[in-house]
C-alpha cells in the first residue's frame, strides 16, 4: 500500500495555518491531498494540533474517493498505520509542487520510485527557509518531497513524543539508504515549487495559476471571451460552487425564456434565453479551468449534456417567438433550424465563422432585439440563409 503524510502545523506569516490557507477553491491542505492521490497513495495521514472545519471537509472528499484518512494528533500511532511493506511518501506542511515534476522524479517502473528529492543549497526557498527545507549535506538542501520503505518508519516509535516528525523521517530516510534526487533551478521555480509562506504570496501564486490554466479569450465570440474573463475573476471564490450555480442559472432562465415567448412576450423571451445560454458558457468554463488546474479530463459529458440542452430549449424559444401557444405556424420550424445549422457550423474546425456560430448568446440577444422591432421572422431567414452558405463553403474547401 502506498501511504501519504501531510500536515497543517506550520503557521504563515499572518499566523494562520499554511495547510488552511485557499487557493484557486480549496485549500492548500486539499491540494496536497490530491497530488498524493495522483501518485497511488490508498491511505493519508496528517498531522494536526486540532481538528477544523478543512480537515473534515478533506477527508469526507478523500473517503467519498475510496481512500482512507487518518488525521492524527501526534505521531505516535504512524508507525501502526505504515507498515514494513508500504510506501511512504512525506509533503512538507504548505509545499504545493507542479504534479508533473513530482512525477518526473517519482515516477519508477511501477509508477512510484523511492527517493528525497533535494534543492542547491543557494536556492531561494532553502535559503529562506532553512527551518523547513533541510540541510542534506554541505551543497543540498531537503526540496520538500519524499518516497521512503515503510520498514524504517518504525524507527518512529523510538524518538520522544515531542519531536518533530517529518524532519526525523527525512533522516531516517537518508540514513536508510533512500536514493537522492537533485531537482534543478528550472524545476524549483515558484510556478512549480509553491510554499504557502503568507497569504500575499499565495494570491500571488493563485493569480499566475488561474492564468496558465485559463482558456484563451477569443473576442470573435464576445459573450464566450466574457464568460472566459468573469470565471477567471470567480473561480478563487469556489470553483465548484461556482459551476453549479452557474449550470442551474443558466436553464431557469432557458425556463423563464420558454414561457415568456410560449405567453407572447417574443423579446423578452429571447432575452432570457440569451442569459441562460451565457450561464451555460460560464457553467463550461468553470469546468474547463477546474479540470486544467487539478489536472484532470474535464467532465465532457456534463458539459456536452447541458448545453445541448440549453440549445434545444434555445429552438424552442424560437419556435413560440414565432408561434406563440397556441397557434400553429408552419415558419416556427424556422428557428430550431437556425440553432440546429449553429451548432453544426460551431463544429466544424476553428474558423472565424466556427467561432462566432459557438456565441449564441450574442445570437439569441440580437435576435431579440430584431423581435422588439418586429423583424424576427426576417432575421431568423437571413440567419439561416448564412450559416447555410458558411457550412457549404466550408464543404467544398475540404
Amino acid at each position: 500500500m502506498r501511504v501519504g503524510l501531510i500536515a497543517m502545523l506550520r503557521a504563515s506569516e499572518d499566523g494562520s495555518l499554511r495547510g488552511s490557507l485557499p487557493l484557486a477553491g480549496r485549500s492548500v491542505l486539499a491540494w496536497q491531498a490530491a497530488l498524493l492521490r495522483s501518485l497511488g497513495v490508498e491511505r493519508v495521514l496528517c498531522l494536526i494540533e486540532s481538528t477544523s472545519a478543512d480537515v473534515i471537509a478533506l477527508q469526507q472528499e478523500l473517503e467519498g474517493q475510496g481512500l482512507q484518512f487518518h488525521a492524527l494528533k501526534g505521531f505516535a500511532a504512524i508507525p501502526a498505520l505504515v507498515r514494513a511493506e508500504d510506501d511512504l511518501v512525506i509533503l512538507l506542511d504548505g509545499l504545493v509542487p507542479d504534479p508533473a515534476v513530482v512525477q518526473a522524479v517519482f515516477g519508477g517502473k511501477d509508477g512510484l520510485a523511492r527517493a528525497v528529492a533535494t534543492a542547491p543549497a543557494d536556492h531561494p526557498l532553502a535559503a529562506a527557509h532553512p527551518e523547513d527545507f533541510e540541510r542534506i549535506d554541505a551543497g543540498r538542501h531537503w526540496a520538500g518531497v519524499l518516497a521512503m520503505r515503510g520498514a524504517p518508519v518504525q524507527q518512529l516509535a523510538d524518538f520522544p513524543a515531542d519531536a518533530d516528525p517529518i524532519p526525523v523521517l527525512l533522516r531516517i530516510a537518508l540514513q536508510a539508504g533512500t536514493p537522492t534526487q537533485d531537482l534543478t533551478a528550472r524545476e524549483l521555480v515558484p510556478e512549480s515549487w509553491f510554499l504557502a509562506e503568507s497569504p500575499a504570496a499565495l494570491a500571488r501564486h493563485e493569480t499566475a495559476l488561474i492564468a496558465r490554466a485559463a482558456p484563451p479569450a477569443d473576442w470573435r465570440a464576445p459573450s464566450l471571451a466574457l464568460a472566459s474573463a468573469l470565471v477567471r475573476r470567480a473561480v478563487p471564490r469556489g470553483i465548484a460552487q461556482g459551476g453549479l450555480i452557474a449550470g442551474g442559472s443558466s436553464l431557469a432562465l432557458m425556463l423563464v425564456g420558454v414561457m415568456a415567448a410560449a405567453f407572447g412576450f417574443p423579446a423578452l423571451g429571447l432575452a432570457a434565453a440569451g442569459l441562460g445560454v451565457f450561464g451555460s458558457q460560464v457553467a463550461g468554463g468553470f469546468g474547463a479551468i477546474s479540470a486544467r488546474l487539478r489536472r484532470e479530463e474535464p467532465a465532457e459529458n456534463a458539459q456536452a449534456i447541458l448545453a445541448g440542452t440549453v440549445d434545444v430549449l434555445a429552438g424552442i424559444v424560437l419556435w413560440f417567438a414565432l408561434a406563440p401557444w397556441p397557434d400553429w405556424v408552419p415558419l416556427a420550424v424556422l428557428g430550431p433550424v437556425v440553432i440546429g445549422l449553429a451548432r453544426v457550423l460551431a463544429s466544424s474546425g476553428d474558423t472565424g465563422m466556427a467561432t462566432a456560430a459557438r456565441d449564441r448568446t450574442s445570437l439569441l440577444l440580437l435576435l431579440a432585439l430584431s423581435a422588439a422591432f418586429g423583424f424576427l421572422p426576417e432575421t431568423l431567414a437571413c440567419l439561416a440563409l448564412g450559416l447555410l452558405a458558411a457550412l457549404l463553403l466550408r464543404r467544398d474547401k475540404e
